[in-house]
């Protein structure tokens, strides 16, 4: 058999800060969106037999089909691989969540010893015991984010609170750990001023947020 030398893949990594998000199409034709306060490192050209990306943070895939090199996106403890997709992995790593949510196409998702293989409007979420889990869900929420919307459905008031303050690039602190928990639904437009944004948190009653520079209070009224 006659060897052949691979090129050594060279990469690249893109870091997007707080409030900003960005899209970047991979050599393989694969459109990346990038979320706030997220970070994609990523080969000058897929050379290997997989096209293997890694992220931290935030992003929507949109994979090229290419049956030969399966596309796998390495988050964490978890590797999750495409066969020309659509969906959305969200894993920072603060939150200690990985949750990948499937709008087109399949995706195996695996942590440790643990797989899932996801249909479209289904997610996988490996929480903070390390199990996997897969349930379905409405997707549209999950991806509101590249279409410029915060769409919540039934959220902990803490998961809101980490989305948000990484859009605005505010820190939110809980006078109790109890409201963490209050459950928050809503649709809110992204680039509406943080005073808006603010005002309609409270609008879900029993609440109050007093912003103070970049500090955000939350307290029960």
């Amino acid at each position: 058999a006659e060897k052949v030398q691979l090129k050594e893949e060279i990469f690249n990594t893109l870091s997007v800060p707080r409030s900003t998000e960005y899209q970047v199409q991979l050599s393989d034709g694969t459109r990346v969106w990038l979320n706030s306060e997220s970070e994609l490192r990523y080969p000058v050209d897929f050379v290997s037999t997989e096209r293997k990306v890694f992220l931290r943070g935030e992003a929507y895939f949109q994979v090229a089909k290419d049956k030969e090199h399966p596309f796998v996106v390495v988050t964490g403890e978890a590797e999750i691989e495409a066969l020309g997709t659509s969906f959305n992995i969200y894993s920072y790593e603060e939150e200690n969540r990985i949750e990948t949510t499937l709008v087109e196409g399949a995706v195996r998702f695996a942590v440790a010893d643990q797989t899932v293989i996801l249909m479209p409007g289904e997610q996988g979420v490996v929480g903070t015991d390390g199990n996997l889990e897969k349930k379905k869900v409405d997707v549209f929420p999950y991806i509101a984010w590249k279409e410029g919307k915060f769409v919540f459905r039934k959220r902990s008031l803490e998961e809101v609170m980490h989305i948000i303050s990484r859009w605005y690039n505010v820190e939110a602190v809980f006078q109790n750990e109890s409201l963490k928990k209050v459950s928050f639904s809503g649709n809110l437009k992204r680039y509406d001023d943080f005073e808006h944004i603010v005002s309609m948190l409270e609008m879900t009653g029993g609440i109050r947020f007093k912003v103070e520079g970049r500090k955000i209070f939350i307290t029960e009224k």
